[in-house]
C-alpha cells in the first residue's frame, strides 16, 4: 500500500496508532461519516443542485445578460433560451467544487474527478460517446425503420452544433457530478457493499426526473437502468468521464442531432426535424418521452448492463478503484453513534411529511381567497382608481370631441360650398337653356314669314 497521509482527508481523522483496533464492522466502513449516511447523503446532493441552479440563474441574468449575448451570436432568441436551459447547470459544477474543496474529508473525491491515466482519459471520452450514440442511434433507427417516426433533414448549423454539444455536456456532466461522483463517492465512504452506493445512486438519479414532462413508468425503468450503467462505469473502471461522455452523447443525439423529444422536451435546433404530427408510439418510440419512454430502451440498456457484467465477470475483474480503502486503517475521532444519523434522517423525513400538507393547504387555501375575491381587486384595480381612471378616460376624449364638432363643422361648409356651385352651376345652365329655346323660336317665326 502506498504512503497514506490521514491529514489529507481532514482533522476527523486520526491514524492507527492513536486507537486500539475493532473488530472489522461487516456493513459500515470505520472511515464514514454520518454526513454519509444514505439519506443525508441524498439530501446534500440535492442540495447541490437546489444551490447551484439559483446561482447559475444570478450569473446568467443578473450580473451578465448571457441571453441578448446568445442571441447576437445565434441570431435566434428561443434558441439562444433553449441553450440556457442547458447550460444553466454549471452552477452545480461551481457549487461541487467549492464543496470538495473546502471541506478536507471530500478532498479525496478530487481524484476521481479529474484525470487519472486508468478511467478518467482521452479514450474513456470516445469511448462514452460512441456508448451513448450508438445506444439511442438504435432506438432511433429501429423506431424509424417500423414507421413510427418520421425524420427529414433541417440544417447543420456548425455553430449551434458545437455549441449545443457543449452546453449538454454541462448539463449531462451536471448531474453525473452530483449523482456518479459525489453521492456515489460518499456512499463507498461510509458502506463496505458497493452495490448500496450504485443502486442508491441510481434510485436518486431516477428521483430527479420524475417530475418530468411526459415522463412514463417505462421511463423511470430507463432512467434507473441508466444509472445503474453508469455506475457500473465508475464501478470497474473508475471512469467518470465514460459516464459524463454517455450521458451527453445519448441526450445531444437525441434531442440536437434527430430533434426528438429528451425527456419530454423538444430542441428549438436540431440537424434533423421530427414530423411530430405522423409520430406514433411503439417498442422504441413514445409519443411525449421520446425513445427513452419505450419498451425497447429499456431492452437495450438492459442488454448493455448484462454486457458489462458479463465481461468483466469473464475477466474477474473486481472494483478498479476503491479511493477509501486507505481509510479502513484510520477511524473517526470521537464518532457520532451509529444510530444519530438514523435519528436525523427519521426527523427530516417526519419533518417534511408534516410541513408539506400543511403548506400545500395553505397554498390552496391561499389561491381559493385570491380567485374570491372581486375581479377589480385581482386585477389591481380599487374603485377609486377605476374613477380616477375613467375621469382621465374623460377628459383625455374632449379634446377628441372637439376635434370631431371641428371637422363637423368643416364638412357642413364643404358641403353648403359645395351646394351653392351645384345651384350657381344648374342656374347657369337654365339660362342658357332659355336662351337656346328663345332664339329657336325666333329663327323659326322667321322663317315662316319668310313662307
Amino acid at each position: 500500500m502506498e504512503d497514506f497521509n490521514a491529514n489529507a482527508f481532514g482533522s476527523d481523522y486520526i491514524s492507527p496508532d492513536s486507537y486500539t483496533p475493532k473488530k472489522k464492522n461487516f456493513f459500515w466502513r470505520p472511515g464514514g461519516l454520518w454526513t454519509d449516511f444514505f439519506i443525508v447523503a441524498a439530501i446534500l446532493s440535492l442540495m447541490l443542485i437546489f444551490v447551484g441552479s439559483p446561482l447559475a440563474d444570478l450569473l446568467t441574468k443578473k450580473l451578465f445578460p448571457a441571453a441578448k449575448w446568445l442571441t447576437t451570436i445565434t441570431g435566434d432568441e428561443d434558441i439562444s433560451t433553449f441553450m440556457l436551459s442547458y447550460f444553466g447547470f454549471f452552477g452545480i459544477w461551481i457549487i461541487f467544487m467549492i464543496v470538495i474543496s473546502f471541506f478536507r474529508s471530500n478532498r479525496p473525491i478530487w481524484k476521481a474527478f479529474l484525470y487519472n491515466g486508468h478511467g478518467n482519459n482521452i479514450k474513456a471520452i470516445f469511448i462514452g460517446i460512441l456508448i451513448g450514440f450508438g445506444m439511442n442511434g438504435i432506438c432511433i433507427l429501429i423506431s424509424w425503420i417500423m414507421g413510427d417516426i418520421s425524420l427529414s433533414f433541417n440544417e447543420f448549423n456548425p455553430k449551434l452544433f458545437f455549441m449545443f454539444l457543449f452546453c449538454v455536456l454541462i448539463q449531462s456532466g451536471g448531474e453525473e457530478i452530483v449523482t456518479r461522483c459525489y453521492l456515489y463517492q460518499k456512499l463507498r465512504r461510509r458502506y463496505r457493499w458497493p452495490i448500496i452506493a450504485i443502486v442508491v445512486n441510481a434510485l436518486f438519479f431516477t428521483a430527479l426526473h420524475i417530475n418530468n414532462d411526459g415522463v412514463t413508468k417505462l421511463g423511470l425503468i430507463q432512467i434507473l437502468e441508466a444509472g445503474i450503467l453508469f455506475s457500473l462505469f465508475i464501478y470497474f473502471y473508475d471512469s467518470l468521464w465514460t459516464a459524463i461522455w454517455a450521458h451527453t452523447a445519448w441526450n445531444f443525439t437525441q434531442s440536437i442531432v434527430f430533434g426528438l423529444p429528451n425527456s419530454g422536451i423538444v430542441s428549438k435546433y436540431s440537424v434533423f426535424r421530427l414530423d411530430a404530427a405522423s409520430a406514433r408510439n411503439g417498442i422504441f418510440y413514445n409519443v411525449g418521452f421520446g425513445v427513452e419512454g419505450s419498451l425497447g430502451s429499456c431492452i437495450i440498456l438492459g442488454i448493455a448492463i448484462l454486457a458489462v457484467l458479463i465481461i468483466n465477470l469473464i475477466k474477474r475483474r473486481g472494483e478498479r478503484k476503491d479511493h477509501w480503502e486507505e481509510m479502513d486503517e484510520y477511524t473517526v475521532r470521537n464518532p457520532l453513534h451509529i444510530w444519530l444519523p438514523i435519528v436525523i434522517s427519521l426527523a427530516l423525513g417526519v419533518a417534511a411529511y408534516m410541513i408539506y400538507p400543511a403548506a400545500k393547504s395553505k397554498s390552496n387555501d391561499l389561491k381559493q381567497k385570491f380567485e374570491a375575491l372581486p375581479k377589480e381587486l385581482t386585477t389591481g384595480e380599487t374603485a377609486e382608481n377605476t374613477t380616477e381612471k375613467d375621469n382621465s378616460t374623460a377628459e383625455s376624449a374632449r379634446p377628441s370631441d372637439e376635434s370631431a364638432a371641428n371637422a363637423d363643422k368643416a364638412k357642413d361648409k364643404t358641403n353648403s360650398s359645395a351646394t351653392k356651385t351645384t345651384n350657381k352651376t344648374d342656374s347657369n345652365a337654365d339660362k342658357t337653356t332659355n336662351k337656346a329655346e328663345s332664339n329657336a323660336d325666333k329663327s323659326t317665326n322667321k322663317t315662316d314669314a319668310n313662307a
